[in-house]
């Protein structure tokens, strides 16, 4: 069965995070660390006293009780694929949009991210599915007022320096890069101007060049990215006109 075809399925990035990705966040299994000389043990801000295992407090409290200077963690989120070109373009909200802010947050078990674009052109427009529930964020106070033409995306990783330990969170979702040209394949609610991609892995994010051709953000061959260069050629024109029939 084409798990592409049940709308739920897309919003695992939200509701389906590996558990044990948080046993690697509390564990010693971080990609590297860095040692700095032993020295007098650091004071901690009151909030960092103590914490809970498994919380990124704990974390924190443990590298510096190592001396660390540095920790990375991974999160690993499961669930779903885009599917072929022809249910994304009955399904998805498609657009060109650039990446011209972001800001990354704590919370209890590592970071995120909140990326801002400008939408530059709506290719496909489609009504996020009914649901029971929201599947959209809302975006931090210090994010909003977001204008027609933005939209942001919240994704499970960034990098920031907390109680002097630069916190590193790497996930199966895109890290964008500012001034960079997106053809990204989401789901928009209207009025928070809020996303959510569709699949679990960036499956539906594409780099355009100067030239409006596309690159994939995952190497690997998947329907998706076969059915885009085979119909349009990898070109942001082609795909156009096509639409536009």
């Amino acid at each position: 069965m084409d798990r592409a075809n049940k709308p739920w399925s897309s919003l695992a990035t939200h509701f389906c995070v590996a558990v044990m990705t948080f046993a690697i966040g509390m564990s010693a299994h971080w990609v590297s660390t860095f040692r700095s000389p032993k020295s007098t043990p650091p004071q901690l801000s009151p909030s960092f006293e103590s914490a809970e295992p498994g919380t990124l407090k704990a974390t924190i409290l443990a590298a510096k009780a190592r001396g660390d200077k540095t920790v990375e963690l991974s999160l690993i989120a499961c669930g779903s694929d885009t599917g072929r070109l022809r249910d994304a373009l009955s399904r998805d909200t498609v657009v060109l949009a650039e990446l011209v802010g972001q800001k990354t947050y704590p919370d209890t078990y590592g970071l995120h991210t909140w990326y801002r674009f400008k939408v530059k052109e709506t290719l496909v427009q489609h009504a996020p599915p009914p649901l029971d529930y929201s599947p959209f964020d809302s975006a931090p106070p210090d994010m909003v007022p977001i204008v027609e033409d933005e939209l942001v995306i919240q994704e499970l990783n960034g990098r920031m320096e907390i109680e002097g330990i630069t916190v590193i969170q790497h996930s199966n979702g895109a890290a964008y890069r500012e001034g960079q040209t997106y053809l990204l394949f989401v789901w928009v609610d209207p009025l928070k101007r809020t996303a959510t991609r569709t699949g679990t892995d960036p499956l539906g994010v594409f780099l355009v060049d100067n030239n409006g051709n596309l690159t994939s953000y995952i190497d690997q061959p998947y329907p998706l990215k076969t059915d885009l260069r085979k119909r349009f050629k990898n070109s942001i024109d082609n795909m156009r006109k096509a639409l536009q029939k």
